[in-house]
């Protein structure tokens, strides 16, 4: 090798390492200089002409069949005898035709089912001319345990911002630039206002700019939009909420699976997978911890396979780790809506569920859902389970049950059966467990009789509030719907949360094993697909403005359905889980206790 061809290759090399040198420190003071540059554009003349108002246009009112006459809208009428639906209840086999029979389209239920009201749902989003910071709402309230939120904003004429995150109490000031009309607060320094903060008020400024190439823009003045405040609360809410995935409509054809987010961390995690094949309609948990007691689970199976029960509860044990099948001694075995005593020794159930041939399901439409409904009790300690004396009339639908928070009555939805569903309405009463004797109903003041439909009741963990959804009629997630809420031995007027968007769905609630938050499932955002919000109840039951738990994808097109809370993330592996409650898992079948009252044609 010659000394020149050495020397060439010395001199080639400390060429390249000073220029990888030249890169390595001169590429980092040139984007930091640069990025000082993009923040100076936001300097200059301020122009703030900021819109505050939220929701949706006035929505477009149709009915889908022909419009009901105000008499008809006064004294509802039963449709025409060959236009009835009928009412299956001779078995599971036939039930299930029933079920499968409610997914017409719109056509066949237009010219088949005059009767039938569909109002539409859908309402166009408002949108704002101006710079307008859409979320966080003003003043909200963040549990210390959620992670980061995301600060966004409407925007027709700029394409770049400056978010600027301020405590100025602190004297604490943070900006960073986008290109996007959203932006996620990081989560170190979320952590550190968290820290070093704590509940004091938090600023939020958005500036706005017309950028042009590289380096500049295309007008002096700069858009400002409002000054938002937000505290973040020294009382977390529990870690975990389950809630269903749904893709709307929902059709008896829908197996929507169960998924568990934990609201420190910013992805959920699959909680059960119903692969396709089962429908399973509600979770409930005995003990607010997630990691003991049982999971009561309403499946009902959609496979091809030949099942002797196709429809069943299903009970899932976490600390023994296994699952058994319970057949309830009823003659219609399809059930719903489910709730554990407080001792988490019984269940309380929608049982013995009908639904009408028909319904009228749309596009992104909440469907209207008549159904035939009994309450009963499963004693899961003694395997003993019956309807429930004075709550279990033929003439009357009665959903939707609660427990006191002393286990001795239970308060559930009552109406009257038979009618359009569009114009049922519902009523909350209460009625006293006694051992399984039951006894009679009484209506429940502020949350019945009010020309209102009433359903959805909760009580507060530490049995202070009473809540519940009122909506003009139905029970499904209505426009109409709010969470109201009241003291727990209703001696107080109901009224509804602060937090309730008056132009959307506020519905499906839980509250947290602290009874500082609620979480919900709310349509504020769109109008058609519910997201999970939380509000935080102080200790005169005022909520705070609702804040989102943060979605990585606004755009996803399913909506979050009947979230609870648990105070941590379950420990139940998905596989064993589905395992436990599939149609083939092992039966236990149920004894009566209240022989006389669940012999089949006895009611």
């Amino acid at each position: 090798m010659s000394k020149g061809g050495a020397r060439h290759r010395q001199v080639l090399f400390i060429i390249c390492g000073t220029v990888v040198l030249i890169l390595l420190v001169g590429f980092p003071i040139l984007r930091a200089l640069h990025r000082r540059h993009l923040h100076a554009l936001f300097t200059g003349p301020g122009e703030e002409k900021t819109e505050v108002r939220s929701g949706f246009y006035r929505r477009v009112e149709y009915d889908l069949t022909g419009y009901l006459s105000e008499q008809e809208e006064k004294t509802p009428t039963q449709p025409p005898e060959e236009t009835k639906p009928s009412i299956l209840d001779k078995g599971e086999d036939e039930l299930e035709k029933s079920v499968d029979g409610a997914h017409l389209d719109a056509t066949n239920v237009a010219a088949k089912v005059k009767w039938l009201k569909s109002p539409t749902v859908y309402k166009a989003q408002w949108v704002a001319r101006f710079l307008t910071i859409a979320y966080p709402p003003q003043k909200a309230v963040f549990p210390s345990n959620l992670c980061s939120p995301f600060i966004e904003w409407r925007d027709l004429h700029n394409n770049f911002w400056q978010v600027t995150l301020s405590a100025p109490d602190a004297k604490l000031e943070w900006k960073f630039i986008t290109g996007q009309r959203r932006w996620r607060i990081p989560a170190d320094l979320w952590q550190h206002v968290k820290d070093r903060w704590g509940c004091g008020e938090v600023h939020v400024l958005v500036k706005g700019i017309r950028r042009r190439g590289w380096w500049g823009k295309e007008r002096k003045t700069v858009h400002r939009s409002q000054l938002v405040s937000f505290h973040i609360s020294k009382d977390p809410a529990d870690n975990a909420v389950v809630y269903q995935l749904v893709d709307p409509p929902f059709t008896h054809e829908k197996t929507p699976s169960i998924y568990v987010r934990d609201i420190r961390k910013r992805t959920p995690q699959l909680f059960l997978s119903t692969r396709q094949q089962y429908c399973v309609n509600c979770h409930a948990w005995s003990s607010s911890t997630g990691r003991h007691g049982k999971v009561g689970l309403q499946v009902r199976y959609r496979g091809k396979d030949e099942q002797e029960h196709r429809s069943y509860l299903a009970l899932y044990d976490i600390d023994e780790r296994r699952g058994r099948k319970i057949i309830l001694p009823f003659d219609v075995k399809l059930s719903t809506f489910t709730s554990w005593s407080p001792d988490g020794t019984k269940l309380a159930i929608s049982a013995r569920q009908k639904f009408p041939a028909t319904t009228g399901p749309m596009v992104f439409e909440t469907q209207n859902l008549g159904q035939d409904s009994d309450i009963a009790v499963y004693d899961a300690v003694g395997g003993t389970g019956g309807l429930l004396p004075g709550a279990c009339d033929p003439k009357t639908i009665e959903v939707y049950p609660r427990w006191s928070p002393d286990g001795k009555s239970i308060v559930y939805s009552s109406a009257p059966g038979g009618r359009d569903p569009s114009l049922t309405q519902y009523d909350i009463v209460v009625i006293p467990y006694n051992d399984c004797r039951g006894g009679t109903a009484q209506p429940i003041p502020g949350a019945s009789a009010n020309g209102k439909s009433n359903h959805f009741p909760r009580f507060s963990p530490n049995g202070k509030w009473f809540s519940f959804v009122r909506s003009n009629w139905g029970s499904l997630i209505k426009a109409s719907s709010n969470i109201w809420i009241m003291s727990s031995d209703f001696k107080t007027e109901p009224r509804p949360l602060e937090c309730n968007a008056s132009y959307a769905a506020d519905s499906w609630h839980s509250w947290s094993s602290n009874s500082r938050w609620v979480v919900f499932a709310s349509k504020r955002d769109d109008g058609i697909f519910a997201r999970l919000y939380m509000t935080r109840i102080d200790d005169e039951g005022k909520a705070s403005p609702a804040v989102r738990v943060p979605i990585e994808d606004p755009r996803i097109r399913m909506s979050f359905n009947i979230p609870e809370f648990v105070e941590n993330v379950p420990r139940i592996e998905e596989r064993r889980l589905f395992d436990g409650i599939s149609v083939e898992t092992e039966i236990l079948n149920v004894k009566s206790c209240t022989a006389e009252a669940n012999e089949p044609g006895s009611l």
